[in-house]
């Protein structure tokens, strides 16, 4: 894909950040829990009016005052931000050879790369580095894209999803006013320990093979069959997102077989938002990272185990760490010592080269899709992570919202096996 960069600026808050909110701590979980990477939501639009940049720049300047820390830089080796005001990236840019329909249908990974804020996303070490980076793309056809990357120090997929509804809000001149007051009080509740062990490691796109990515799409039918298909004991209905998992888990399980010619043990982690389920509940707009790991236990590798069986065993990982890290902000930092255990465990399975570690995130419920700045809503999303890891599966609503994209995050390696897999070929998109 060509394109042409035509701008580049930083976009200040409209008001000055106050004197009591310049030193902006990490949290217990910022520090530890993340190893310090970016991630990105891309939003492609079919239309686009002419001035819509402008409207973009000034609705970020007013919403930048209520999300101060995106505006600032990091200090003191990540462990806090300097909300000085010096200012998100705003990118502008034009694709000169693709159209945007084309490009919604294909998803390729390298071509949602260039959609993004490039030098930022990329030298993601750099203190200096804007915290909070955007680029909007335009296409020739009329449509652009929106990409939105963020540190993973700071916001989680739920932040993100705040961020995105506020923007819209200030945008969007006609949309319903929803009351978004977007909260940074998560570093008072749980600060940092120095007890704490490093960041877990992520997991390596390892043997320097390229990572692909490759989408499947489970739309509502799809759903009903599945669910239809797996015996349930309890009587409750399923989620579609519980459903996926266990099919995308499986299919994960299935890869690594094909690549190592045997079998090996696996675990599966699934991160969990605790916003509205710890003591106390926390609100949906709670910014800062607020998921907390829930690790299967170790399927080993001569288990013949299938997708019902799946289904439980990632329902059983959830309620489970949900009753463990209920009150993981109460101040007696016992909720605090599981969860430190708990990264140090993930780091050692993580380098264990025993154990084949699935990671799933959930994004279906955070609403891209619904993100209209006042020319209609998104045709499609898609997501990035950098550096890109493998083992990773990044569960989206579909455009009608009754359906589940699953991202898969691939070795280069397995890309012939995953597309060659009977069980998923029928949801490839």
């Amino acid at each position: 894909m060509k394109m042409n960069k035509m701008s580049s600026k930083l976009i200040k808050p409209h008001t000055p950040t106050p004197q009591n909110l310049k030193n902006y701590k990490l949290s217990l979980i910022d520090e530890i829990g993340d190893p310090g990477n970016y991630f990105a939501v891309v939003l492609f639009y079919e239309s686009k009016p002419e001035d819509g940049s402008l409207q973009l720049e000034e609705s970020l300047a007013r919403i930048l005052v209520d999300f101060y820390p995106l505006a600032g830089r990091f200090i003191n080796n990540y462990s806090s931000i300097d909300c000085c005001d010096e200012g998100a990236e705003l990118v502008e840019a034009e694709a000169l050879d693709v159209e945007l329909i084309e490009l919604v249908a294909k998803m390729e990974p390298d071509q949602l790369d260039n959609l993004l804020p490039g030098q930022h996303f990329l030298l993601h070490e750099a203190l200096d580095n804007p915290i909070l980076s955007i680029q909007i793309t335009r296409f020739s056809c009329g449509g652009a894209a929106i990409a939105i990357c963020v540190s993973h120090k700071i916001f989680d997929g739920s932040s993100l999803a705040t961020f995105v509804a506020a923007w819209t809000d200030a945008t969007n001149p006609d949309h319903n006013k929803r009351v978004i007051s977007p909260s940074f009080h998560l570093p008072s509740l749980l600060p940092p320990d120095n007890r704490a062990p490093a960041p877990a490691p992520a997991p390596a796109p390892g043997s320097g093979h390229k990572v692909v990515v490759k989408r499947l799409l489970f739309n509502k039918e799809a759903l009903r069959r599945l669910k239809s298909s797996i015996s349930q004991t309890n009587g409750k209905p399923l989620s579609g997102v519980r459903v996926v998992s266990a099919v995308t888990a499986k299919a994960r399980i299935r890869l690594d077989r094909a690549i190592h010619g045997r079998s090996r043990s696996s675990v599966v982690f699934q991160g969990v938002n605790m916003r509205g389920r710890s003591i106390p509940p926390q609100s949906t707009h709670t910014c800062g990272n607020f998921s907390i790991p829930a690790v299967t236990r170790r399927i080993e590798a001569e288990e013949e185990i299938g997708v019902d069986q799946l289904v439980r065993i990632l329902g059983d990982s959830i309620r489970g760490a949900i009753a463990r890290y209920a009150e993981i902000l109460s101040p007696d930092w016992v909720g605090r010592d599981i969860y430190t255990n708990s990264i140090e465990s993930y780091g050692r399975l993580v380098r264990d080269p025993e154990i084949n570690v699935i990671s799933i995130t959930d994004w279906s419920r955070f609403g891209f899709h619904e993100a209209d700045f006042g020319w209609g809503k998104p045709v499609s999303t898609g997501n990035r992570f950098w550096p890109p890891v493998i083992n990773l599966v990044v569960l989206t609503s579909d455009r009608e919202g009754d359906g589940i994209e699953a991202w898969f995050y691939l070795n280069q390696n397995e890309v012939h096996y995953f597309e060659q897999d009977e069980e998923i070929k029928p949801f490839i998109s």
